[in-house]
């Protein structure tokens, strides 16, 4: 699976606009980026097996930290107005111009992160983007509040660098590097135990953040951070911005589908679930095939038998049909009653029927059935008259006011 990230830059979008871009492999063992820039129109197609992702500079997020009123997860159509509502007092411009996304899992959170960013901007760019033939299915920041001993990143130009901080319990906060005080005095929170990471910086500012900071900086990769923004399970195309859901949704099947029929870490599952499927597909096989074979071996007995009674059949089309067509006609000829005879069937129900009973006077005769009328019988009666009609071969069974009286399948 693919992913094409785009970045959003911090102007509003014009014909002369340049996004940063990266295309990546996210099924790979160690995906490499290599950050390019292009206008809008000029970014690289997007197919059915591409993720366009939108990554939001970290200069244009704000981090609020709410407490959400209890049972508000129940009731989403007010929760773009408690958001406004709670960080009414907190941001510098209107919330009803700004947009408001949640963290992930936010509804099992007490206290949540929340992300702030101009809206009319996002909705400009996701708009430039969308007029150039890319719907993007995801929204995710630069930087984001990260759990652990947070992250010291020096990013940009050598003569326009931020130093970006990142923290679970403090979010995401950054300086120019000419404001970055020396030795980072003051820089990381003083309330945390937690000591500030190593400092990761990219190419040309890694010289100034080291000098800045009094440690050597580790060398990182323009664009490897944007690695990490696709992975920390941030999306912020909440409330308006959710009209791509389906999209998204689908995306996120084929990328894990992707993931699990190419990525190396599956392989072993792959092999296991083919030999599974090989070994189910041998064993249905084999099972038809002795289906078949004794199928058709008792196909071979039956025919066998009908060609030793009767000799004079000489093609057999159904063995069981033929003979039972047989056993008929020597019955017949020999003036024996057949099962489904008025006296065959009268003589077996004056057998079943207890003493104390007498005979029904009215009743009705076709081939096979007997339909006995205005004849009660109490519960225990029906089913000793059942039973026993039963082991004579035939079936009991009351419908409506009247009983009816049927030869079982399988007597001749």
């Amino acid at each position: 699976m693919r992913t094409l990230i785009v970045q959003l830059p911090l102007g509003a979008p014009s014909t002369h606009t340049a996004y940063p871009h990266a295309l990546v492999q996210t099924g790979a063992a160690t995906p490499g980026v290599s950050v390019q820039w292009a206008a809008a129109g000029l970014l690289p197609a997007a197919d059915r097996q591409t993720d366009v992702v939108a990554l939001l500079p970290a200069r244009a997020l704000s981090w609020h930290r709410v407490t959400l009123p209890t049972g508000l997860h129940k009731q989403p159509a007010k929760l773009k107005a408690a958001l406004q509502g709670l960080l009414e007092e907190r941001l510098l411009d209107e919330p009803a111009a700004l947009h408001l996304a949640l963290a992930p899992g936010w509804k099992t959170s007490a206290q949540p992160w929340v992300a702030a960013c101009d809206r009319q901007w996002l909705s400009a760019h996701l708009q430039a983007l969308e007029s150039a033939g890319l719907s993007v299915h995801r929204i995710v920041p630069e930087l984001a509040p990260s759990a652990g001993p947070g992250q010291l990143l020096a990013l940009g130009e050598a003569d326009h660098g931020w130093l970006w901080c990142s923290q679970q319990d403090h979010g995401v906060w950054g300086l120019p590097l000419q404001a970055v005080p020396l030795h980072g005095e003051g820089l990381w929170p003083s309330d945390t135990e937690q000591t500030p990471p190593d400092v990761q910086a990219e190419p040309a500012v890694v010289a100034e953040v080291s000098q800045r900071l009094g440690v050597q900086a580790g060398l990182m990769a323009p664009g490897q951070h944007w690695l990490a923004a696709l992975a920390n399970g941030w999306d912020l195309a909440q409330f308006e911005f959710q009209a791509n859901a389906n999209s998204r949704l689908r995306k996120r099947w084929q990328r894990t589908v992707s993931q699990l029929s190419q990525h190396s870490a599956w392989r072993p599952a792959r092999w296991g679930l083919g030999l599974l499927m090989a070994s189910q597909l041998l064993g249905l096989n084999v099972w038809a095939w002795k289906t078949r074979a004794d199928w058709q071996a008792q196909q071979q007995a039956w025919t066998h038998t009908l060609q030793q009674t009767f000799p004079q059949i000489r093609v057999v089309v159904d063995a069981s049909l033929q003979m039972a067509r047989e056993v008929n006609r020597l019955r017949q000829s020999s003036g024996q009653l057949a099962a489904h005879d008025l006296e065959a069937m009268l003589g077996a129900l004056g057998q079943a029927l207890p003493a104390h009973l007498a005979a029904p006077r009215q009743w009705r005769y076709q081939t096979g059935q007997l339909e006995l009328q205005d004849f009660q019988l109490s519960a225990s009666e029906q089913n000793a008259l059942s039973q026993a009609l039963q082991a004579l071969g035939y079936r009991w069974r009351a419908e409506g006011p009247s009983w009816r009286m049927t030869v079982q399948e399988g007597q001749p």
